[in-house]
């Protein structure tokens, strides 16, 4: 067994030469020999959770501030399949994950041993690449072959779009050698180079050409990381009047100062706006758009020039307008085209950035004198908590409802904040493991925004014995699925709070108090504004705030702020 345990050694010494020196381990039996390389290695740093599904999560939101490739271990089985609502959202982000599955020997598969499922690509649709170890063969060549696979498996975490890769490493007991792993000096590494891509001189004159023909410009920023060149950039094409720049919040672009209420000018979910509000040219970069009033009126008033800055070329055609593929990054496409573009003194389009500046400050008077007059509801209590939040902390916002609401009233809020959000997949699992994550990755205040499903879904996310007291959760808890009573096909059905709301009654003090949580709880508008200036300092602990809602006035508030929304435009 000497040679085989040399190999699963070379694993270790190759993702620490590669710099993937962070993992997250779950316990198993199969796993066992991965487990003591790497945490018998001195460069690599472990920890453990459990719950595979947590912890593929907390690697997330570690490697979605990083950028870095994180590692994941996990035993061979079902262990495998929870890792799966993980990996999803890593693909569609765009996140690094490097993940090492152990497995039964081929020829014991399907012969009723323990723990024992198909496991070869079992992300295949989801994931940037796939590996599968040769099992515990002695020969030069399948030393070769693991060190390359182990290589090229972290930089197709990288390149050409970076994403989650599985390596599947099938063990033969015994699994638990008592000797110490010896690092080796002798594993392969192989080095990738990134290509810098840019365009060609042909390809800039027919953009320029093109941009200096429309009338009507809107650049419009998805899922994206913060970046200070492209705000930079962003910001003089607004000074300019040259275009009109939206930025979800996630899009991270606040501080350009875009349009603040654009998801609310758009809001109608029938794309019935002002037919002169839709743009000619449409640049689009990043992620999702969590505006679904946007997309579907430019699905409706479809551009006559769509480009999409992306990295791959496959045709992701979310408004069916789509007519160019850049694949540079928004970082280079515009600061150079800003210097293309911005020095034309005929450039036209005044007129349409001028229409959407007037709609913008009829919609923050409006939405400034409905927020200040209402009660507490989620729209209130959002806009109370941005105002509050630390100055350059971070935000990890929940899906369904919570990113909604953030986005109709928070962005003027976030010109200093990173805003994250598992918008890859838009689901509900792994949003309290996330936020772990990322709060694990910086001494700054990390707040989670969450709703009580969300929460109580994820409670796992708390069980590990590294929390951060960085850590902020607060919880929405309007007793169940609160994004059902707003929906326009939902609300309205008999079985609402039975099949689809999922009324609860639970209160997140227990578990909060459980792991260690300093606990808060707000029934008001006034009990929250008094709390959150405790709730934020920094502490020994992290802590959780719980806001109950009324769902009933809560909805009732929502609706009524949509119906005003779209009378705006």
């Amino acid at each position: 067994m000497t040679d085989f345990k040399q190999s699963v050694t070379e694993i270790a010494d190759i993702c620490a030469k590669k710099g993937v020196s962070q993992f997250i381990l779950s316990p198993g039996s199969r796993s066992a020999p991965l487990t003591l390389a790497l945490v018998r290695h001195s460069d690599i740093h472990c920890k453990i959770v459990v719950d595979e599904r947590s912890a593929a999560f907390v690697a997330l939101g570690i490697a979605q501030q990083t950028g870095h490739p994180f590692g994941l271990v996990c035993t061979s089985g079902t262990a495998t399949l929870n890792y799966g609502p993980a990996v999803g959202e890593a693909f569609y982000q765009h996140i690094p994950l490097l993940i090492f599955t152990a497995d039964r020997p081929a020829e014991w598969i399907d012969q009723n041993d323990n723990q024992t499922i198909h496991q070869q690509r079992i992300f295949a649709n989801h994931s940037r690449g796939f590996f599968q170890l040769p099992v515990e063969d002695p020969h030069p060549d399948a030393r070769w072959h693991t060190q390359r696979s182990v290589s090229d498996a972290v930089n197709k975490c990288l390149w050409p779009i970076p994403g989650p890769v599985q390596i599947n490493v099938p063990l033969r007991e015994p699994l638990y050698p008592l000797k110490k792993f010896q690092s080796s000096a002798e594993g392969k590494v192989i080095s990738l180079m990134h290509p810098e891509v840019k365009l060609s001189d042909g390809t800039w004159q027919e953009l320029q050409r093109l941009w200096l023909s429309a009338k009507k410009r809107m650049i419009l920023g998805g899922l994206h990381d913060p970046d200070a060149k492209l705000t930079e950039a962003l910001s003089q094409f607004i000074k300019a009047d040259q275009a009109v720049v939206c930025g979800d919040v996630t899009s991270n672009i606040q501080q350009c100062g875009g349009s603040y209420f654009y998801d609310a000018v758009f809001s109608s979910q029938k794309g019935e706006v002002r037919e002169d509000l839709p743009p000619d040219l449409l640049i689009t970069f990043g992620g999702p758009l969590v505006a679904k009033g946007l997309k579907l009126t430019l699905r409706k008033f479809r551009p006559k020039q769509h480009w999409y800055l992306q990295s791959e070329a496959d045709a992701i055609d979310t408004y069916q307008a789509l007519t160019r593929i850049l694949p540079v990054t928004p970082e280079y496409f515009f600061p150079e085209l800003k210097e293309k573009v911005l020095s034309e003194e005929h450039v036209s389009g005044k007129a349409y950035v001028d229409l959407h500046k007037r709609i913008e400050n009829l919609a923050a008077e409006k939405i400034t004198v409905f927020l200040e007059s209402s009660p507490l509801c989620e729209l209130t209590a959002m806009k109370v908590i941005l105002t509050k939040l630390p100055t350059a902390s971070h935000l990890q916002l929940g899906n369904s409802s919570i990113v909604r609401v953030a986005n109709f009233v928070g962005l003027r809020e976030l010109q200093s904040i990173k805003v994250n959000s598992n918008r890859g997949t838009s689901g509900i699992d792994g949003t309290v493991s996330t936020a772990v994550g990322a709060a694990l990755t910086t001494e700054k205040m990390t707040t989670l925004i969450t709703g009580d499903l969300a929460f109580f879904y994820d409670r796992n996310g708390l069980w590990n014995n590294f929390l951060p007291n960085n850590l902020r959760i607060i919880v929405f808890n309007n007793s169940g699925g609160g994004i059902f009573r707003l929906l326009e096909g939902s609300r309205k059905l008999p079985e609402l709070e039975t099949w689809f709301a999922t009324e609860q009654n639970l209160s997140a003090k227990a578990t909060a108090e459980q792991h260690g949580l300093t606990y808060f709880r707000a029934d008001s508008m006034t009990d929250m504004a008094s709390i959150l200036d405790e709730f934020f300092k920094p502490g020994k602990t992290a802590a959780l705030l719980e806001i109950i809602f009324d769902k009933n006035q809560n909805s009732e508030l929502y609706l009524k702020f949509m119906s005003m929304a779209r009378e705006i435009a």
